[in-house]
Formats: structure tokens, sequence, C-alpha cells
């Protein structure tokens, strides 16, 4: 007879402590590798944006440099060709702008030929490397585009390029002024930045030209020889020439030393340069190797500890891991209103109280959003949807003040209102006004307009602002052409409840406008303002019932989807010269 045993072969106490462990052991470890792969994914991100930001800094810094150098130019042009001042007085005044503002030290003056005839320096100012003549190519440049800029060349302080602006005068170019423009100011921005970004690591910022040639570097001789490095880093397999201002490039590679680098290339707007921001990869990643070791001490630790404790604590957390995973549930199914309590004196209970506070919070962001919900709503009545997004997020700029912006303005106003008041009840006229401006208003923004207001029996719309929409002219016909139709189909309910119909009148037109906000601090509306509104308006009011009046502009602008009919020269009230005008067929 087999005697039993006295002590177990395999305690309980020690299965539930490896199955602790495991438990313990598992899910620490796919959380510590998930950790992991977050934080270099967070930190390749992080540096990514880092050097992004430093490069569009840079980036910004020379565009801002030439528009400066472009200004100063076009001020010291216009100084050389007005005629109304007498010569020492001219002179004086470029003198006068030239050591006044900030980009120049000096201008040359060149005929139209491209012949250098006069060079006006900044007192105390070195004269720069100047060319005799300009290139036919540059000049050309300048006259298409208003500005041009040359080579970058080398000097003594820093590099500089060529900047020319043509002369005019009326619409003939009758000179050119120009500026070698010096890089100095560049130069300081990159140390900087590389000191305060990049902790002053050699070769981790800098600007390259359109041949791969050093124009700012941290390390100045380098840029003052105009040190090529094509090919080198981050630039191989790059082509010289191949940078527009919409480049980017950005990714890990290996360096000519064998060392393992992190780099981004961003083009600069207006000319074939390219950014370009460079840091070693254990640099980059040294915060993903500490928190590595990190993640497996802190693994180490738990299993360990979760070993000892595992079986003296299996049965105490078992019921109040029950109730929070009920509560987890609750929380699931958006029942924020229940609570949960845990009397276990612990982090469970602890847990409980947390998940409990965080059940309130939940609670009163539900009624947080149901309230901007609301206001949203609210605010749509009277707001555009885009603007009233921008307000609740507190980015639109609630100041007084517009911008210049190219849009499309259409009126649409009901003909022969005024009758219809004397038929209708003022009730029945409220209800159908508000019938049809509900109408309009869904074609507008079907087209994605803007309701800018309503003027009694008449609405006001545009397109191209707030945001920028490059057909606007298009979308605005469109829905001239959509509310004309509509109309049609209107007015058999509107024959049937009132006994009268309604005829529009719209006129349209595109140009350039200011919009904003205008009013007081008290009380604002975002509209338009400007010729453009003006015309539009005068269109309105001399289109015919059912016709949708337009001008060449918008007729331009508008592309090939419709059809007009050339109405000639119209004169519009409160204009000098008569507009051409086109009537939309439907």
């Amino acid at each position: 007879m087999t005697e039993p045993h006295t002590r177990p072969l395999i305690p309980f106490r020690l299965k539930l402590t490896i199955v602790g462990g495991l438990l313990a052991l598992v899910p620490l470890a796919i959380v510590g590798w998930l950790l992991l792969d977050v934080n270099a994914d967070a930190v390749r991100r992080d540096s990514r944006e880092l050097q992004m930001a430093v490069a569009d800094d840079v980036a910004r810094a020379i565009d801002e440099s030439f528009v400066s150098a472009q200004d100063g130019l076009d001020a010291v042009g216009r100084v050389l060709t007005d005629a109304s001042l007498p010569a020492e007085v001219t002179e004086k005044l470029a003198l006068d702008l030239v050591a006044g503002h900030e980009a120049l030290d000096h201008v040359a003056v060149y005929g139209r030929d491209g012949e250098l005839i006069d060079v006006l320096i900044e007192q105390g100012a070195p004269r720069p490397p100047l060319p005799a003549s300009l290139d036919v190519e540059l000049m050309r440049r300048a006259t298409e585009q208003n500005v041009a800029t040359g080579d970058v060349q080398p000097d003594a302080r820093a590099p500089r390029v060529l900047v020319v602006v043509p002369l005019r005068v009326g619409d003939r170019v009758s000179g050119f002024v120009a500026s070698a423009l010096s890089l100095a100011g560049l130069q300081e921005r990159v140390e900087r930045l590389n000191e305060v970004r990049f902790d002053g690591r050699p070769d981790s910022l800098f600007v390259v030209d359109d041949q791969h040639r050093l124009v700012a570097h941290p390390n100045v001789e380098r840029a003052r020889r105009l040190e090529s490095v094509r090919g080198e880093g981050i630039l191989a397999g790059v082509q010289p020439g191949a940078v527009t201002e919409r480049f980017q490039q950005s990714g890990e590679y290996t360096d000519e030393s064998g060392r393992e680098m992190v780099g981004t290339i961003v083009g600069v707007r207006g000319r074939p340069w390219a950014v370009v921001a460079q840091v070693p990869r254990e640099v980059v990643y040294a915060s993903y190797f500490w928190m590595r070791k990190i993640v497996l001490g802190t693994l180490l630790v738990v299993v360990v500890l979760a070993l000892l404790v595992a079986f003296f604590v299996a049965r105490q957390i078992t019921r109040p891991i029950q109730t929070l995973s009920e509560f987890a549930r609750d929380l699931a199914e958006r029942r924020f209103d229940r609570r949960v309590t845990v009397n276990t004196r612990d982090e469970l209970g602890v847990l409980g109280e947390a998940m409990s506070a965080a059940a309130a919070d939940l609670e009163q962001s539900e009624r947080r959003l149901a309230q901007e919900a609301a206001i949203r709503s609210d605010l749509g009545r009277y707001l555009p949807a885009e603007l009233v997004e921008k307000v609740v997020r507190r980015e639109q700029d609630m100041a007084l003040g517009g911008q210049r912006r190219e849009i499309t303005v259409l009126f649409a106003d009901v003909v022969a209102f005024t009758p219809l008041t004397e038929r209708l009840a003022a009730e029945e006229i409220v209800a159908l006004l508000n019938e049809l401006f509900t109408i309009l208003t869904e074609i507008v923004f079907r087209h994605e307009g803007t309701i800018d207001k309503f003027i009694g029996d008449c609405v006001m719309a545009m397109w191209g602002a707030p945001r920028d929409q490059p057909d606007h002219a298009e979308r605005a016909l469109a829905a001239a052409e959509d509310m004309m139709r509509w109309l049609e189909a209107g007015n058999e309910g509107w024959e049937e409840r009132y006994g009268v119909r309604i005829e529009l009148a719209i006129g349209v037109h595109s140009g350039e406008a200011i919009v904003g906000n205008v009013g007081s601090e008290t009380r604002m509306e975002f509209t338009a303002i400007g010729d453009t509104v003006n015309v539009a308006a005068r269109l309105e009011s001399i289109a015919r019932p059912s016709q949708i009046l337009v001008t060449e502009a918008t007729r331009d602008r508008a592309g090939e989807g419709f059809e007009f009919v050339d109405l000639g020269l119209r004169d519009l009230v409160g204009r000098a010269e008569p507009l051409h005008l086109f009537e939309v067929r439907i």
C-alpha cells in the first residue's frame, strides 16, 4: 500500500506564483515593447519636426531678406524714375533710402541695355563686386517677374547674391537697379540656430545653392569659399538644380565616414536653394536607448515582485477586478452617471476612485460638448460655418480689419417685392422669404460659398473667402444656375399656398475686395467691401426677372462649362466707364 504524500510535489502556492509571474511578465513585456516602439516613432517624428521647423525658419529668413531687398530696390527705383524731382534731390533721396534700409548697403543703376551707369553706396560701406553689365537672361527674368536673382558670389565677409529689379516708366522698362545682397545676416542666423537647436554640432545646419555650394554654414570659412558639398550626406542622389521650393526630403542615411545620420532637406521659396539639417542617429535616439534600459530594468523588477506577492494577493484582487471590469463596461457604453466603490485600501481602491472621477469628468465633458454643439448651431445662423469653427477653436482673429483677396460676389434679389408685400400679410411675407432664403442658403453652401448677409429681399453671397477657392467664379455661376432651376419648382408650391410667383434677378462679378471684420469693437460682421461688391450689386439692380448678369471678369474666370450671351458694353451707375456684360443662358 502506497503511503499518501505528506507534502505536495508541486505546491499550489508555487503554481500560483509561477502563473502570477507569467501573467505579469507577458503583458508587461508586450507593453514594454509597445512603449519602446511608440517612443522610437515619437523620437523619429519629433526629430523630423524639429529639423523641418528649423529648416522652415531659415527658409523664411531667406525669403524675408530677399523680399526686403526687393522692396528697398523698388523704393529707390521709384525715386530714380520720378521725373518731377530735380537731379540733386533724386540722388540725395536715393542715397537716404539706401542708408535707411537694413538689407541694402548699396544700389547699382544699370541702363536699359544692362550697362552699369552708377553705384549708390552707403557712407562707410565698401564697394561690393558688381558686374559691369547685366546678363541678358537676368534682365529678361527681371522684366517678366519684376525681380530676378543671379548666382551666388564669394565675398570677404559672406557670400553675396545679385538681386535685380526693373525701372519702369509707365509700361516701359527704362533700366534696372541691382544690389549684391550680403548673406551675412543669413550666416549669423544659421550659426545661432545651430548653436541653440543642435548644440553647436558641426555640419548640423547649412544652406546650399542650386549647385550644392555652401552659402551659409556654422563654419563661416566654408561658406565664404562657397565650398561644394555635392553628393555628400543626405544630398547624395539629389541632382544639382533638382531642388524646388516644394522640395522636401527626410530620412536616415550613412555618411561617408560610416556614421548613421538623420537628415532633412527643405526647398526655399522663390529660388533653387535648399536648407539642410542633419544630426547623428545616436544623438536623435539617445532618449530611446535610455528608455529601453529603463523598460528592461522595470520589467525585471516587476516580475520579481510579482513572483513574491502573486500567491498572497490572488484571491483579494479577483473580486475588485471584476467590479472594475463591470464599471469599465459601463464607461464603454457611455453610462457616465455610474460610480464604483472598491474597499481594498490599496491601488485598486485608488483606481476605483480615479475611474469614478474620470466618469464624472466624462459626464461633464459630454454636457460641455453638447453645449458647444448648441453654440455652433446658434452661431451658424449668423456666421459662415468655417468662421464658426475658427471662433470656437479660438483660431479666428477677432480684430477689426481685413485682407485683399480675389473673390466672386453674387447678389440675388426678389423682383417686384413691393407689390408682393401689398398682396400678402406680413406673416406670409416672412414665411415666404424664410423658405426662399433657406433654399438659397443651401444652394450656396452646396457650392461651398459663404452667405455674407440678407438685405431685405436680397441675399449676398461670396466665393473665395474666408478660404481660397481657385474656381470661385465657376462655383458662383453654378450656384446662380441652381437658384434659377430650383425657383421653377419652388413657384409651384408658392402659387398653391400664397397665389404668387417669385422671380429672381442675379448679378455676379469677380475681382479684388477687402474681406474681414467690419464694424466696432462691440459689434462686427465678417463681410466683403470694395468695388467688386458694388459692381455685383449694380448688375443685380439692372438685371431682368430670371436673368443672370455677369461681367467679362467673371466670364473669363468661369471656364467653358457655361453658355454666355454677349450684351455688349453697358453703363453702370457710379462708374465712369462702361463694363462688358454677359447673360448666362440656362
